[in-house]
Order: structure tokens, then C-alpha cells, then sequence
């Protein structure tokens, strides 16, 4: 559904709005002011308060379909940016993908370091087309309920080193210094190791993705009152204010990186977020200025007698 359509729509609904419920709603409320103001009887009192009460609970209704009819157009615009944004985004590494490949079968180059290079590169583009549609995959089963956990007691510190093993591919094509803190005896967490290392991947991912050159992530893992927090910080420009309140938003993404034209889906966090949940946890965001972002996931810390011998 293309953006005009979807303004098209609101704008028709909010005129019946007005036309059908706002309208009336001020004759009615005309004539219960002077039903109450003439009003000789109980009875006219009555029904003067009738139908005021009757406006009041109009305007709540209007107000509430209002409100839905907004967050309705708002995701629906997100959605079809975030369709255009995949269909170029898949689309750039299928192309490079076909190039190296018709080089290859044309016997373009006969040289085997050229050779190698290219099937290096139809190796990465692969693996990043892989990646996008793996976390398209994820979110719809998320979407549809069909995600199933199996939560376990598991060391922070293994959360930790699965998220970084995933990672550490990245830090090749982009280098980057990452500073792992992990405060000792730390109490165990219930949680799916898979998902939760996948969501912690995801944070270190957007933290490598909107740092600049000179790259510094520190993964750190403390107690926070019952809780186990596990941080992800960069050093780069931070979150801006306007786009804090929505960051978690399925299809969300912030002004500055669609400027620089960052590659994306807008569902990274979204992920994130949803893993959390479904653990009983929740993420937080703290970013101040240009001084950088701090996400953490915060987790239900497990009370056990530690046996020690």
C-alpha cells in the first residue's frame, strides 16, 4: 500500500469522524447545556446529564479511533518503507552476486588470485543475503507466536562468548576493538542460550554498524539489584533524542542513518526487544549527546544456593 493511499484513508476516515461523530456530538451537547440550564424537574436534569454523559463517552470513542486510525497509518507508512528498503537491500547483494559469477563463467579473468577474490566475495554477499533473510524468518515466527523458547540456566559469561564468536566475522571485513567486562560471580540467568546470544549479537552488530572508523565496543555484564545486566557500548554518535521513544518499534529507523544511507532492516532491535520480553526482561537505552549508545538487557537474575567444596 503505497504512503499516498494510506493519507488518502486517514484523511477520509477523520472527515466521517468529524462529519458523523464531532458534528452531532456539539449539537448534543448544545442541548443538554440547555436542557440542564432550563431544566424545572428532576426529570429534565436527568435527561440533561444523559446527554451530556452520552457526548462525553462520543468524544472518548472518536478520540480513541483517532488515536488507533494514526498508529494504524504510521506503521502501515513504516511497513512500506521498510518493504522498499529490503527489496533494494536484497536486491544489491543478488547483483554483485550475478556480476562475480558471470566474470567467472565468461573466463573473464584467468588469474587464480582474481579467481579466489571473486569467490571470496560471492561467499560474503551470500552470507550477508543469508543474514537478512534468516532475520526475516525470525521475526515473522516471532509475529505469528510460533517462536519457541527452551530457557535453561546458563553462565553469562557463555551469552557473552556465543554473541562474540558470531561476531568476530564482522571484525574482519570492518576492524573494530571490543573490550569484554564481565564482573565474577555473577548468578546464572534462565534463558534460551541461542536466542538470548542472538539478541546480544544483534546489539553488537548496530553497535559496529553506526561507530565510525576508529570502532570501540565494550560488552559488560554486572548485578543490578536482582537483576543481571549485559551492556553493549560504542563510541559512536549516539541516538538522537527524536528517535529514542521509538527505537524498539518493528520497522523503525532513525533520521541519521537513513541519511548516510546505512544498510538496515529496522527490525534489528525490534528482535531484541521481543527476545527480552519473552524472558521476562526488558532492554534499555541510555545515549546522552554525541558521547556514544549504551543498550542493556536487563534479566531476572536466578536465586541459587551455590555449592562450593
Amino acid at each position: 500500500m503505497s504512503t499516498r493511499r494510506i493519507s488518502n484513508r486517514l484523511r477520509h476516515a477523520i472527515l466521517l469522524i468529524l462529519a458523523f461523530v464531532v458534528g452531532p456530538s456539539v449539537l448534543l451537547l448544545s442541548i443538554g447545556i440547555l436542557v440542564l440550564v432550563f431544566s424545572n424537574t428532576s426529570h429534565d436534569i436527568v435527561i440533561g446529564v444523559l446527554i451530556v454523559s452520552l457526548v462525553a463517552s462520543m468524544g472518548i470513542g472518536a478520540t480513541a479511533v483517532l488515536i488507533y486510525l494514526t498508529r494504524w497509518a504510521s506503521v502501515a507508512q513504516l511497513q512500506t518503507e521498510f518493504l522498499a528498503k529490503v527489496s533494494h537491500d536484497l536486491r544489491t547483494p543478488l547483483t554483485s552476486i550475478r556480476m562475480f559469477v558471470e566474470t567467472l563463467l565468461l573466463g573473464r579473468t584467468h588469474d587464480a588470485a582474481k579467481v579466489r577474490q571473486c569467490l571470496e566475495a560471492v561467499q560474503s554477499e551470500t552470507e550477508r543475503l543469508t543474514g537478512m533473510i534468516d532475520r526475516l524468518l525470525h521475526w515473522a515466527r516471532m509475529e505469528a507466536g510460533r517462536r519457541i523458547y527452551q530457557p535453561a540456566a546458563e553462565e553469562v559469561s557463555d551469552i557473552i562468548d556465543c554473541a562474540l564468536s558470531a561476531f568476530a566475522p564482522q571484525l574482519l571485513e570492518a576492524p573494530a576493538t571490543v573490550e569484554r567486562r564481565i564482573a565474577e560471580g555473577l548468578p546464572r540467568v534462565k534463558v534460551d542460550l541461542d536466542a538470548m546470544s542472538e539478541a546480544l549479537l544483534n546489539l553488537l552488530q548496530n553497535a559496529h554498524r553506526y561507530t565510525g572508523p576508529d570502532k570501540h565496543i565494550v560488552v559488560s555484564a554486572q548485578t543490578r539489584r536482582h537483576m543481571v545486566a549485559i551492556s553493549v557500548s560504542d563510541n559512536g554518535p549516539g541516538v538522537a533524542e527524536a528517535d529514542r521513544r521509538h527505537i524498539f518499534g518493528k520497522f523503525y529507523r532513525g533520521k541519521e542513518p537513513q541519511e548516510r544511507n546505512l544498510p538496515g532492516s529496522g527490525l534489528g532491535l525490534a528482535i531484541v526487544d521481543s527476545i527480552v520480553r519473552a524472558h521476562r526482561g526488558r532492554v534499555e537505552l541510555d545515549s546522552e549527546g554525541d558521547q556514544g549508545a549504551c543498550f542493556t538487557i536487563l534479566l531476572p537474575a536466578m536465586m541459587e544456593a551455590r555449592v562450593h567444596g
